[in-house]
């Protein structure tokens, strides 16, 4: 099934500002001698290792929602504060003069987790941008599409923009069901797996990126240098709303509207 293709310059990658976190030097980065460590996946992180949250440090309205979010769905987050466009010296040494300040801050920091899940030893984590929204039953649902999720998958797509849908993978008869990945947009929510990290350190380059994040991973998706999955429905979205304002565009973002929100179930009003 085909869907709507835009340029992902206008993807909302929320790093209009906040404070820079990660600053150590990307090109550090060797051969180190950590193994993969046997930490044990619970529903509180469906099924992953770890989930970290790119936050925006001045947006306190979305980490309340997570909070909230958290809470009812038993979820633990770990926010780590984005790279700042406006962190001139970072941005100055990194990233492609074809990119907007915006643009770049999401990149690094996309970029920095990707080191981050080398460096802590994690088998898989799933990233997740400030303005997502849940299904209800998002833990049913994960428990499901790992079931059916092939040991050797370096990608996983929980949440896009845009897709053109694959193959089936697996027998799954539930609504949400896993998909070959064909050139996923967006960077809301996605999980990478140990060896999917250290592909991604490899094949995207800070100093002379291809492209925006999201379409360089999509690049790598579609020449098949990552092996890459989606689930289909998305079971976690954009969360657009009069009061969350795209922190790095003022064109409307399309996103998909999820079957069940767990913010519309707690109250909140969105589009």
């Amino acid at each position: 099934m085909a869907f709507f293709q835009m340029s992902s310059a206008i993807i909302d990658c929320n790093m209009n500002s906040g404070y820079s976190f990660w600053l150590w030097p990307f090109f550090d980065y060797f051969e180190n001698s950590n193994l993969q460590k046997p930490f044990k996946p619970s529903n509180r992180t469906l099924g992953f290792d770890h989930i970290y949250v790119v936050h925006l440090d001045s947006r306190a309205d979305r980490r309340e929602r997570l909070d909230e979010i958290a809470s009812y769905l038993g979820l633990d987050f770990d926010y780590l504060s984005a790279i700042s466009k406006n962190d001139e010296q970072i941005l100055r040494k990194y990233g492609s003069a074809d990119m907007d300040s915006a643009q770049k801050a999401c990149y690094l920091s996309h970029y920095s987790i990707y080191k981050l899940i080398i460096d802590k030893g994690f088998n898989s984590v799933l990233i997740l941008e400030d303005d997502v929204d849940f299904e209800t039953n998002i833990t049913a649902i994960m428990t499901d599409i790992h079931r059916d999720l092939p040991a050797s998958w370096e990608m996983l797509y929980v949440g896009y923009c845009f897709e053109d849908i694959g193959e089936q993978v697996g027998i799954s008869s539930s609504v949400h069901r896993l998909y070959k990945s064909v050139a996923p947009m967006c960077t809301h929510a996605y999980a990478i797996s140990y060896s999917g990290a250290r592909k991604l350190i490899e094949l995207l380059d800070p100093v002379i990126p291809r492209a925006t994040v999201d379409y360089s991973l999509s690049l790598v998706i579609r020449e098949g240098n990552v092996t890459s999955f989606d689930v289909y429905p998305p079971a976690i979205s954009q969360w657009k709303a009069a009061d969350n304002p795209s922190d790095i565009s003022t064109f409307d973002i399309l996103s998909f509207s999820l079957l069940n929100s767990t913010l519309r179930f707690l109250g909140h009003n969105g589009n």
